[in-house]
């Protein structure tokens, strides 16, 4: 049996200690590459997930309206699977459509939950809302 290719993890956050955390628990997981990247200018997803199997999404990141990056992301990249990390008390749209979501306080969970959204047979395409 081969080596399964390695599942590759944007994270999109502008805080550096989260940054550190999440590449701490993603450092002993040879399955797993981690990019990190502070919010893309003007936030174009398309360019900044192209290469991603999934996208840990920080929700306190300044000057990034999630719904309207997870909206493009949709657009460009309908199977793309987005996890948002939030503080507990955060309240998230119920509109969102997100594969999971993880508290910041709990970075040592995004390696095994980036294994589960990404796994191919259960991958699907993110649900679109419709206002209709």
């Amino acid at each position: 049996m081969g080596i399964n290719p390695a599942i590759s993890l944007l994270l999109v956050s502008d805080d550096p200690s989260y940054r550190e955390a999440v590449a701490d628990a993603v450092d002993h997981c040879p399955d797993l590459t981690l990019t990190a990247t502070v919010v893309p200018d003007d936030s174009q997803p398309a360019r900044v997930a192209a290469p991603a199997d999934c996208v840990l999404i920080d929700a306190d990141t300044d000057g990034l309206s999630l719904a309207d990056f997870r909206a493009a992301l949709r657009t460009h990249h309908p199977t793309l699977a987005v996890i948002v990390a939030a503080a507990e008390s955060t309240t998230l749209p119920p509109s969102l459509s997100i594969h999971a979501r993880v508290d910041t306080a709990d970075p040592g969970i995004v390696p095994e939950l980036a294994r589960v959204v990404t796994t191919p047979n259960c991958r699907q395409a993110s649900p679109s809302v419709s206002a209709e």
